[in-house]
């Protein structure tokens, strides 16, 4: 059997100020997307479990990852969609992994234009099954084209690979004769992912039935997809999906149910980690009696697409007379070029931040000392080895009244000790920590002492009230009352 792979990921913030690029993707083409060593993830899954059979012939297409931004350039989509339909000839079924939240310029639900072109391409009868992010923006037209899709179970997203697995299975499944059905119920709610952490709350209680469900006889899998919330798209909202060996009639009732017991409970979710406005929350971690407070500057959040720009955190630290603190990472090129034209142990004056989200934030002036400049490469996980290497761009530490700022020429997203190891930043040496994230990443999370959100203000606000949404299909939750 020959079957289709490939994986193309972004989570598109509609509400940041620039375009995700085809550079920004890094994408690999052909025979090298099955080049070792293949990552962890879901295309990790997929092709581990096809590879597994005997009698599978893997067709390579592409694969292509960025860091959620701002909407895609059409013409990288394009690119990446062409890449993958140029594969899809003569093959028996196809396996994909993707995100399920990027938008492109013009195109609103491009994983929905991509799979509709698949089964354009592939006739009605060779069979496709999708791997998805738990924060995907799925409509019901792509549940229609293909055979049966499969999201993340966890938040943070630890499942990832496993995922990927069962995507696979039930494509073999499939191609072996089984049979495949599945419902799909979409909830108006508008559901930020920090008050859907699946190892607590609603939410854990809710992935609970999705345990319970994917038990019972005849059910395949079973699916919440939270969406992505900060997309300013018609059609969005949290997702049920439960695909069965065959029963339409059974997994459209269990999905309507799934879907109806989480409406129900929409107002128990909610932050199950402290969380507080700005100055609160700097003003807690500042009296707080464990050693280190890891302080999330949600609101800009690289996890969900944020500029990593906005002062508002740091503004009120400096104000607040915090010491000992560490903010990772702002982008700003122009201050990073400044810093290093002047040299390590020099003093600077400048401004910071406010160059992109300019609605949220505004330029911070500050004056401090050069600690540290970096070209920004590290190892992820801090293994030394050739296909570990993560190479951001320069990097600089500029000390200002007892805060360390970690200011990049790249937008960073950190997601674990090791990066901040790489600068010479040993976390749990800093009374505060404040990384611009969301929920804390597994690995940020397993260290930290004490965790603080921060209710920021950015194109991630987890207040989703605060943002200026035009396009959402209404009546929505919580945007209207119920």
């Amino acid at each position: 059997m020959k079957i289709l792979v490939g994986a193309i990921g972004h989570e598109s913030n509609t509400f940041t100020p620039f375009l995700t690029t085809l550079q920004d993707f890094h994408p690999r083409y052909g025979g090298d997307t099955l080049a070792p060593p293949i990552r962890h993830n879901a295309f990790g899954g997929i092709v581990a479990t096809l590879q597994a059979r005997g009698d599978v012939t893997l067709v390579p297409s592409v694969t292509a990852h960025a860091m959620p931004g701002g909407v895609v350039e059409r013409r990288a989509f394009e690119t990446l969609k062409g890449a993958l339909l140029e594969a899809a000839h003569d093959v028996d079924g196809a396996c994909i992994f993707l995100h399920g939240a990027m938008r492109a310029e013009g195109v609103d639900y491009t994983e929905n234009d991509i799979l509709t072109a698949l089964r354009a391409k592939l006739g009605p009868d060779v069979p496709i099954t999708i791997a998805l992010d738990m924060h995907a923006n799925i409509v019901a037209e792509t549940a229609r084209v293909v055979n049966a899709m499969v999201a993340y179970h966890t938040a943070p997203h630890d499942d990832a690979y496993e995922t990927g697995v069962k995507a696979a299975e039930m494509l073999l499944h499939r191609l072996d004769g089984g049979r495949l059905a599945m419902g799909f119920a979409k909830i108006p709610f508008l559901l930020p992912g920090e008050k859907a952490e699946t190892s607590v709350g609603a939410m854990r209680e809710m992935m609970q039935l999705v345990a319970d469900l994917e038990a019972q006889p005849g059910i395949v899998s079973a699916s919440l997809m939270n969406g992505h919330c900060w997309a300013d798209v018609p059609d969005i909202g949290v997702i049920a999906v439960v695909v069965t060996d065959g029963d339409e009639t059974l997994a459209q009732a269990e999905a309507d149910q799934l879907a109806a017991t989480f409406w129900a409970r929409r107002a128990d979710f909610d932050f199950h980690t402290e969380a507080y406005p700005v100055d609160e929350a700097v003003r807690v971690a500042m009296n707080a009696p464990e050693s280190t407070v890891f302080l999330s500057d949600s609101g800009d959040n690289p996890g969900a697409g944020g500029t990593t720009d906005v002062t508002a955190v740091l503004e009120s630290l400096l104000r607040q007379g915090a010491t000992n603190t560490v903010v990772a990472a702002i982008w700003d090129a122009a201050a990073v070029e400044t810093c290093i034209a002047a040299g390590v142990g020099k003093r600077v004056s400048l401004e910071i931040g406010g160059k992109l989200d300019t609605r949220h934030s505004k330029p911070l002036p500050v004056t401090g000392k050069v600690r540290l400049i970096s070209d920004g490469d590290y190892y992820r996980g801090g293994v030394r080895e050739p296909h570990r290497l993560v190479q951001r761009g320069p990097v600089v530490v500029l000390t200002v009244e007892g805060v360390d700022i970690v200011l990049s020429a790249n937008r960073l997203s950190i997601e674990e000790p090791a990066h901040l190891q790489s600068l010479g930043i040993e976390p749990l040496a800093y009374k505060i920590v404040v990384p611009k994230r969301g929920y804390l990443t597994t690995p940020l999370h397993v260290i930290s002492p004490r965790s603080i959100l921060a209710i920021s203000p950015g194109v991630t606000n987890c207040d989703v009230r605060q943002l200026a949404y035009r396009r959402v299909q209404r009546p929505m939750y919580p945007l209207d009352e119920f």
